[in-house]
């Protein structure tokens, strides 16, 4: 009896131990992190003669300072994870009646819960609800268009955005944008479904990765050799994250890549 009783429980302490180092690695119930391939920046970019940027990082600091940032990252991570300074006197000086206009922002509209469009074709998620609010602090119309947010300096630079926000990486190299500062962190990971045994890159050979028509995706799949060469195929799938977790979850594949915060997102 003594010897079973033992058993038991070392047997609860082997799984409470498995389940608070799966808990620190990432991942869910459905989801398993196999790997962390990329730490990541976000902010928002903005044409360098378009001093829209300068009222636009103010109002981000007042909503931060007010809790809306905050309360904006619980609703869609679950977790507060916002970076930015918070300020509520930024905006004391201006005055919202001279700058009215209607503000266009180009977004990635496969990227939730960054970002993305919803089945009524309107954009939504966590970037989408910030952008939202800042404009209504400032009184301005809020106007969004889906772009490939790695392309900002052509997008910006052509007039026909007036931002770029939704999944933009900072990108200290370039110099013919303003960005304003970290808003929020986001890791980019290899992840596969919890039973599926595809627990590294290592274990990717003879199987199928994918990953969305997303730029900055690509260039960590370029940057990874060994990524880039254990799989036996690589697919890229429009669609956006949603695409690549709908063929995680049918078995198409066996990872794909995608962002940490997407996991809780789609389990």
């Amino acid at each position: 009896m003594k010897n079973k009783t033992r058993f038991i429980a070392l047997a609860l302490i082997i799984l409470l131990i498995l389940s608070i180092t799966g808990c620190a690695f990432g991942g869910n119930g459905k989801y398993r992190v196999a790997d962390r391939l990329q730490q990541q920046e976000f902010c928002v970019a903005f044409r360098l003669d378009d001093k829209a940027g300068e009222s636009v990082i103010s109002a981000l600091k007042v909503l931060q300072a007010s809790g809306k940032v905050s309360e904006l990252s619980l609703k869609w991570f679950g977790e507060d994870v916002s970076q930015l300074k918070g300020d509520e006197n930024a905006l004391k000086d201006y005055t919202a009646d001279a700058e009215k206009r209607t503000f266009i922002i180009g977004y990635d509209a496969g990227r939730l819960p960054f970002s993305g469009t919803n089945a009524g074709g309107s954009a939504t998620g966590f970037d989408v609800d910030l952008a939202r609010e800042v404009c209504k602090e400032l009184g301005w119309k809020a106007k969004f268009i889906p772009i490939d947010v790695s392309q900002a300096t052509v997008e910006l630079n052509s007039g026909d955005v007036d931002c770029v926000w939704g999944g933009f990486a900072y990108d200290k190299e370039n110099t013919e944008i303003n960005q304003s500062p970290v808003y929020i962190k986001n890791t980019i990971v290899l992840a596969s479904l919890a039973g599926s045994g595809v627990g590294s890159v290592r274990s990717l050979s003879g199987k199928t990765l994918t990953l969305s028509e997303n730029s900055y995706f690509e260039a960590v799949l370029e940057s990874n050799s060994a990524l880039k060469e254990k799989p036996e195929y690589i697919v890229r799938v429009p669609g956006g994250t949603e695409a690549c977790f709908e063929a995680l979850n049918d078995g198409s594949c066996s990872a794909i890549i995608t962002d940490l915060a997407a996991l809780d997102y789609y389990k």
